[in-house]
């Protein structure tokens, strides 16, 4: 027997379904990611077709079955379209970056008020933020995420030994240890980030408003992708290519 389900969430991702259709991923606050099925939404008359646009919050209800790994959407309704995001394409291409990741690495139907919190902080962040600031929004947000994913780097001393790292010029930071490592300890993965940078990716674990170089950002760039495809199953975010 079905269990209505009503509560909010954030559209992640939509995929079309036949003619008509549309198959939702979800971040919801009470079940975690679930998957919807959104009959008939891409009709002309459809009376929830713009509650199914990406990192729309809505307020949803749908029919819960057991063995089932997508149910059926009866209603939406937005609540936040975050429409100040949607004038700029550069907050658009922030927004998505971190839907893509929640969309990747969450489990299915396993509730985490943590990503959901998070989600709505960067959104409100990037709308009220200047447009100039949305890829430093971007990228220090789905810093904060690798925190809640268990895969949070490694910065304070050695990764491996623990020891203290005095250096004031470049740090060696091993993408497969997950951290910053002393000499003893350099592997064939290591790139070489200022102090500067270990000190900003430091401060984006402790603070809430940030100042990030443009060199500090570009470092963190550089290895982000590496990154994740080590310590998130191969995980690739098509959406990081498109910040500016």
């Amino acid at each position: 027997m079905a269990n209505i389900i009503k509560c909010r969430g954030f559209i992640l991702k939509t995929i079309p379904f036949k003619e008509s259709s549309l198959i939702t991923s979800v971040l919801t606050n009470r079940l975690g990611k679930v998957k919807l099925l959104a009959k008939g939404v891409r009709r002309p008359k459809s009376k929830i077709c713009g509650a199914m646009e990406p990192f729309n919050l809505d307020e949803v209800i749908f029919y819960k079955r057991e063995f089932k790994e997508i149910y059926n959407l009866s209603d939406a309704v937005v609540i936040d379209s975050f429409e100040q995001i949607r004038h700029d394409p550069e907050r658009v291409n922030a927004a998505l970056v971190l839907c893509e990741f929640y969309n990747k690495t969450l489990p299915a139907e396993e509730a985490d008020y943590q990503a959901f919190s998070l989600l709505m902080r960067f959104l409100n962040g990037l709308r009220n933020a200047d447009v100039s600031v949305a890829r430093t929004i971007a990228l220090a947000f789905l810093l904060k995420a690798f925190s809640g994913a268990g895969v949070m780097p490694h910065l304070e001393n050695c990764v491996r030994c623990h020891k203290s790292i005095l250096n004031n010029g470049k740090v060696d930071f091993s993408i497969n240890a997950g951290g910053i490592v002393c000499d003893e300890h350099y592997d064939d993965t290591v790139v070489f980030l200022s102090r500067p940078t270990i000190d900003t990716l430091r401060s984006i674990y402790t603070r809430t408003q940030l100042h990030i170089e443009d060199d500090a950002l570009d470092e963190i760039e550089n290895f982000l992708a590496d990154y994740m495809y080590v310590h998130l199953n191969n995980l690739h975010l098509n959406t990081l290519k498109h910040l500016k």
